[in-house]
């Protein structure tokens, strides 16, 4: 079973087979069924967890009819992309994340179990340095008495300024990870908030915020979030 992007809203992006089915079997789309979440379970209650599994997510049951995540099976929408974010900011990302704007006006991809959020700030007096100045307090500085800093970020360069921190936050039912990464350039202050269901995907985190990438400066010109 895998979870494809979705075709379309109602879609799950969830594809099941017992895997012996053969490629002219599929080929039949008379051989084909859609079925609700609820129909599933009903045939296999193992599979209740599962379902809540991202985008990208492929499982297979082992000899001991035991369910084990697969991570060499390729999906044909699982590939990078480039993302206008704004005239000076475009983002390298998987394909596999759905972008949206949410009613605050911030840019959000998500594949369910991982999410970025894109908050853009703009300061027509503070350059580089005085931001960097400022956001290092946000930083390094901030309230522990309601959730810890685990651990704080520098990778800045010669063209952006890149620090910030990694938290862990509850929803109520389940734990996860965020990294809030902040991007700072003259006058900008580009805040990427990543979210993630499983420790191992810290690293994905850290890796798509470094691939947040400046573009050419278009002079006299206020950016904001892309809409499309």
């Amino acid at each position: 079973m895998y979870r494809e992007k979705r075709s379309r809203p109602e879609d799950s992006g969830w594809r099941i087979f017992t895997g012996f089915e053969t490629e002219e079997y599929n080929n039949d789309s008379d051989n084909i069924i859609v079925c609700t979440p609820a129909a599933i379970m009903e045939v296999d209650p193992s599979l209740k967890t599962l379902l809540q599994s991202g985008v990208g997510s492929v499982w297979e049951r082992n000899e001991q009819n035991e369910w084990c995540r697969v991570t060499d099976f390729q999906l044909e929408s699982d590939y990078m992309v480039v993302h206008k974010l704004t005239d000076d900011w475009n983002i390298h990302i998987n394909n596999l994340f759905e972008r949206n704007i949410e009613e605050s006006g911030n840019l959000m991809y998500t594949t369910g179990d991982k999410t970025v959020r894109l908050t853009l700030w703009i300061d027509d007096v503070k350059n580089k340095a005085a931001l960097l100045e400022e956001y290092k307090d946000i930083v390094y500085n901030r309230d522990q008495s309601q959730v810890k800093t685990l651990q704080t970020f520098d990778f800045s360069d010669d063209e952006v300024a890149r620090i910030g921190y990694l938290i862990e936050e509850t929803d109520g039912k389940k734990n996860y990870g965020v990294v809030y990464g902040f991007l700072i350039v003259d006058h900008e202050v580009l805040l990427a908030s990543l979210y993630y269901d499983d420790p191992e995907d810290f690293n994905w985190a850290i890796d798509t915020w470094k691939r947040i990438h400046l573009n050419k400066k278009v002079p006299g010109k206020h950016p904001e979030l892309c809409k499309q």
